[in-house]
C-alpha cells in the first residue's frame, strides 16, 4: 500500500509504502505525486517511510520504473527511511534512475532524515 502525506514544510512529500505494492497503488498514488508536481514551486524534496515493506508485484515496478523515467528531475532530495540493510543497498541501487540527492536513513535517524531534506543544498556546499 501507498499512502501520501502533505507535510508542513513547502515542498515536501512523505509517501508510506508498506507490504507488498500492486499497481493498483500505483493506480491511486501517482496521480496525488503528479498533482503535488504541479503545486510545487521547484523540486520536491520526498521521505519514503518503508514499513514491512515486501517490494512491488511486476505490473508495479513496471509502473514504477515509468515513474522515475518520466520525473527523472522532478525531485531535489530523496531520503528512505527503513527497516534493513536490503533497504539501504535499494536505496543505492535506485540512484541511477533519479537525479535526486538520494540518502538512505534507519528508522531510529528518522528525524535526522527530515533535517536533511529540508537543508538548502546551497548553503550546505558554501559551508554555512
Amino acid at each position: 500500500m501507498i499512502s501520501i502525506e502533505h507535510s508542513r514544510y513547502n515542498n515536501l512529500i512523505v509517501i508510506r509504502a508498506t507490504g507488498t505494492l500492486t499497481a493498483r497503488d500505483y493506480e491511486l498514488g501517482v496521480p496525488e505525486l503528479e498533482h503535488a508536481l504541479e503545486l510545487s514551486e521547484g523540486p520536491l524534496r520526498v521521505m519514503i517511510k518503508l514499513e514491512d515493506f515486501r517490494g512491488w508485484e511486476i505490473e508495479a515496478l513496471w509502473r514504477d520504473l515509468k515513474f522515475d523515467y518520466k520525473h527523472w528531475s522532478s525531485f531535489r532530495r530523496i531520503a528512505v527511511v527503513g527497516e534493513n540493510a536490503l533497504e539501504k543497498w535499494g536505496t543505492i541501487l535506485s540512484k541511477p534512475f533519479t537525479k535526486a540527492e538520494m540518502r538512505y536513513f534507519p528508522v531510529s535517524e528518522e528525524a535526522n532524515a527530515e533535517a536533511w531534506l529540508l537543508q538548502n543544498p546551497a548553503s550546505v556546499a558554501q559551508g554555512v
